[in-house]
């Protein structure tokens, strides 16, 4: 499936092209219709409201970053309500940076003359995002007919080897070589999806794109890959990150197994599945910091294991 996000203003507070009176500023770009009220003082407060425009529901745990020069001056999380607040923000130009992971980035530029109280209110519409190369391995403690099915919420829209409606059925070694009905010989086993639900995060890391590898190695590792699955997921992954200046990350748990569901017969003991959603970032924000412990696993007798991920792009919004 294909998300497309769009970022949607309204009431939102400009002071360009302005009429004056001596209660408010009334501004109009023909798109919007703005309105401020002025009163005096070097310091202004800027609060706001973000809602995902699909559901009307409240999207908590967005970033509002407030930006001048390129400079990050100060930036809040929105609460569960989806409402952020800024205060005492000194006069002068500004950009209002407004990010979500899986939603695209809207930056609105604000101009403070007076204390002044802004009023914003921001929707969010959909955006394109894949789920790439969930990449599956099988190791049996000995040699084993295995079948594979995935329940998935959404298109399959690549699959190696070809996945059957049945579900993949191969035999697999304790090495984790597997052979399929054919004789033909496979390390793992491959697909990417469009899904129909997307997947969010209200926590995560916030990662300098230089520090990206060292920290997956880490991450990685705690969440129960060996040297082998963490070195492909990490050569996949580091050409799409590591020249972003930061790279906000989350590790999906139940969302992603309930939204792809993997049935695999017999059942082993142990199953990890390691799904990454990540954004890239132009800066540093402050973040909720994400809480692995639920998400480690220990690898026990017949091990069955899954990485892959999911990236949004920042596109250029219009309203």
């Amino acid at each position: 499936m294909r998300l497309h996000f769009t970022i949607i203003l309204f009431s939102l507070i400009t002071l360009i092209g302005c009429k004056e009176s001596k209660k408010t500023t009334a501004c109009e770009d023909g798109k919007v219709t703005i309105e401020t009220t002025p009163g005096f003082g070097e310091k202004s407060t800027i609060t706001g409201r973000v809602i995902d425009q699909a559901t009307k529901e409240a999207m908590a745990y967005a970033a509002a970053i407030l930006i001048k020069d390129g400079i990050t001056i100060t930036g809040v999380i929105t609460d569960e309500n989806g409402l952020f607040e800024l205060k005492d923000v000194a006069n002068g130009e500004y950009i209002l940076r407004i990010s979500y992971v899986g939603y695209t980035t809207l930056d609105v530029p604000i101009k403070l003359k007076e204390s002044t109280t802004l009023q914003l209110g921001i929707q969010v519409i959909e955006m394109q995002e894949v789920v790439l190369k969930p990449l599956i391995y099988l190791y049996p403690e000995t040699k084993t007919e295995i079948s594979v099915a995935l329940n998935y919420e959404g298109k399959l829209i690549h699959t190696y080897p070809s996945y059957p409606e049945a579900g993949w059925k191969v035999t697999a070694e304790p090495d984790g070589t597997l052979w399929d009905e054919k004789g033909m010989e496979y390390y793992g086993l491959f697909w990417e999806g469009e899904p129909n639900t997307k997947l969010t995060a209200k926590d995560g890391f916030v990662v300098a794109g230089k520090e990206t590898a060292a920290f997956l190695e880490e991450k990685l590792a705690y969440l129960g890959l060996n040297r082998r699955e963490a070195n492909e997921f990490i050569m996949f992954w580091l050409p799409r990150m590591e020249n972003n200046p930061y790279n906000l990350i989350h590790f999906s748990g139940l969302d992603y197994e309930k939204s792809a569901e993997l049935i695999i017969t017999p059942k082993p003991e142990t199953t990890i599945r390691v799904m990454m959603l990540t954004q890239p970032l132009s800066e540093k924000i402050q973040f909720p910091l994400q809480d692995l412990t639920s998400l480690k696993k220990t690898r026990k007798g017949y091990t069955a294991v899954e990485w892959g991920g999911s990236v949004v792009a920042m596109v250029k919004t219009f309203y």
